[in-house]
C-alpha cells in the first residue's frame, strides 16, 4: 500500500510539469508571433498609409494641372473650388495679381493631407491657338475663301460656296442660339472636326458634334455639349504696356507721313501714320499711333534685323487700311510677324462712317491684325498669317495661312496674353 501511494504520487508531479511546459511553450510561442507580427502590422499600416498620401498627392497635382490648362486655354476658373478623384478630395485657391497667379490646392484622402502650390507667371509669348478667332460678332465667309488652320468663333460660321477649313472649326456660345455652322468643308482625310448647336449645308472630315443640322456628310453626334466661348489672345494690360513702351522712345505730334524709307520707333505718334508709293518702315521698337494707320501703292513694313527671332507690334487707336499690294514682313528669320492691333470698335462706333476696324485688300504677307473690339475685313485675295476680331468678314478668294509657330509667339516688348510655369512644388 505504501509503494501504490508513492506511485501515485510521482504521476502526479509528471502531469503538472508537462502542463507547465506547455504553458510556458504557449507563452513563448505567443511572445514569438506578437514579436513578428507587429513589425508586419506596423509595415502593413505604413504601406497603406503611403498609398493613402500617394492618392491625396495625385489628387493635389491634378488640381494644379487642371487649373493651368484652363488657364492657358482662356477658360473660365473661378477663385475656389473642389475636385474628388479616386476617393481624395482635393481643395482648390487661385490668387490673382497683375503678373502673377498663385494656385493652391489641399488633398484630403482618409485624413491624410497633402499640399501643393503652382506659382504661374505672364511669359513673354502671347498664345495664338487658331488661324482665326472671333467674338460674339462670329464669322462671314464668302465663295471660296480658304482657311489653312483652325477657327474659333463665340458667334456663328457662316460659309458659301468653295469655303474650306483646313483644320477644325468651332463655334462657341454661353447659349444654343450663338452657335451654329453654316456651308463650310472642314478638314481632309478624316482630321479636321465641327462643334457648335447647330451644323447644316457642311462637309466635315472628322468629327461632327452638334445637337442639331440638316444636309451635312454625316448626322450629329451629340455627345458634346455646346463649347464655351474663350477670351481673346491679347489682354488690356497687354496693350496698355506696349503703349507705355512706345511713350520711352518719345513722341511726335501730328500726323507722320513716311516720304521716303526709313526706320521708326519705340515711338508714339499722336495723329496718323501714313506709308505710301512703295517707301519702306522698318520697325526698330514698338509703335503706338493714336489715329489711323494707312498703307497704299505698294508701301510696306517690315521689321529691323535687331529683333532678331523676335516680333513686332504696332498698336494704334484708330482703323487701319491697307491696300494695293502693300505687305508686312520680318526679319528674315522663319517665324517672325508684325502685329497691327486696333483698339477701335469700328464699325458699331457712330462716329466710324461705316468704316471697319481693319480693312485689307490685295496682300499683306507677315502679318498679324489683331482687332478685339471691331470688326476686321479681308477682300481681294488678301493673305495674312493670323487674324483676331469681334467680327471677322472675308471676301472672296482671301486666305489664312495659320503658322503653328504662332502658338507661343515672342515679342519684344510688353507683356504676355499667355502664362508660364514658375514654381511648383510641395507645400505640406
Amino acid at each position: 500500500m505504501i509503494r501504490a501511494e508513492k506511485n501515485k504520487k510521482v504521476n502526479k508531479q509528471n502531469g503538472q510539469a508537462l502542463l507547465m511546459a506547455v504553458v510556458l511553450f504557449l507563452f513563448l510561442s505567443t511572445t514569438f508571433i506578437v514579436g513578428i507580427s507587429d513589425p508586419i502590422l506596423r509595415q502593413a499600416n505604413i504601406t497603406r498609409d503611403f498609398l493613402t498620401s500617394r492618392k491625396s498627392y495625385f489628387a493635389g497635382e491634378s488640381g494644379i494641372e487642371d487649373v493651368i490648362y484652363r488657364i492657358k486655354k482662356n477658360k473660365q476658373i473661378s477663385a475656389s473650388g473642389t475636385l474628388a478623384l479616386d476617393g481624395s478630395t482635393a481643395s482648390v485657391s487661385v490668387v490673382s495679381s497683375t503678373n502673377t497667379k498663385t494656385i493652391s490646392v489641399s488633398a484630403n484622402n482618409s485624413s491624410i493631407v497633402r499640399k501643393v502650390t503652382s506659382i504661374l507667371k505672364a511669359g513673354t509669348g502671347v498664345s495664338f491657338f487658331y488661324g482665326i478667332q472671333s467674338g460674339q460678332g462670329g464669322f462671314v465667309l464668302n465663295n471660296n475663301v480658304k482657311i489653312n488652320g483652325n477657327v474659333f468663333a463665340n458667334g456663328p460660321i457662316l460659309g458659301a460656296n468653295g469655303v474650306t477649313i483646313t483644320g477644325s472649326a468651332i463655334s462657341a456660345s454661353s447659349s444654343s442660339l450663338g452657335s451654329s455652322i453654316d456651308d463650310v468643308t472642314v478638314g481632309a482625310n478624316g482630321i479636321g472636326d465641327t462643334a457648335a448647336y447647330s451644323v447644316t449645308n457642311s462637309t466635315v472630315a472628322g468629327g461632327l458634334y452638334c445637337q442639331t443640322g440638316s444636309h451635312n456628310n454625316k448626322t450629329c453626334n451629340t455627345s458634346k455639349v455646346v463649347p464655351d466661348p474663350v477670351g481673346m489672345p491679347v489682354s488690356d494690360l497687354d496693350i496698355t504696356r506696349w503703349k507705355n513702351d512706345a511713350v520711352l522712345g518719345g513722341t511726335i505730334n501730328g500726323n507722320y507721313t513716311i516720304t521716303s524709307s526709313t526706320s521708326l520707333g519705340p515711338k508714339k505718334i499722336v495723329g496718323n501714320l501714313v506709308i505710301d508709293g512703295k517707301k519702306t518702315l522698318t520697325l526698330t521698337g514698338v509703335l503706338w499711333i493714336t489715329g489711323n494707320v494707312t498703307m497704299n501703292n505698294g508701301a510696306s513694313t517690315t521689321l529691323s534685323s535687331t529683333y532678331g527671332s523676335n516680333s513686332g507690334v504696332i498698336v494704334t487707336d484708330g482703323i487701319v487700311s491697307v491696300s494695293n499690294n502693300s505687305s508686312f514682313g520680318g526679319t528674315g528669320q522663319s517665324g517672325t510677324y508684325i502685329m497691327v492691333l486696333t483698339t477701335s470698335n469700328c464699325p458699331i462706333s457712330q462716329s466710324c462712317n461705316g468704316s471697319y476696324a481693319v480693312d485689307v485688300s490685295n496682300n499683306a504677307g507677315a502679318v498679324i491684325l489683331n482687332a478685339q473690339n471691331g470688326t476686321v475685313h479681308l477682300n481681294n485675295n488678301a493673305t495674312i498669317k493670323e487674324v483676331v476680331g469681334r467680327e471677322v468678314i472675308f471676301d472672296p478668294g482671301s486666305i489664312v495661312t495659320y503658322d503653328s509657330g504662332l502658338a507661343n509667339e515672342n515679342f519684344s516688348s510688353g507683356p504676355s496674353g499667355g502664362w508660364n510655369i514658375n514654381s511648383w512644388n510641395e507645400t505640406q
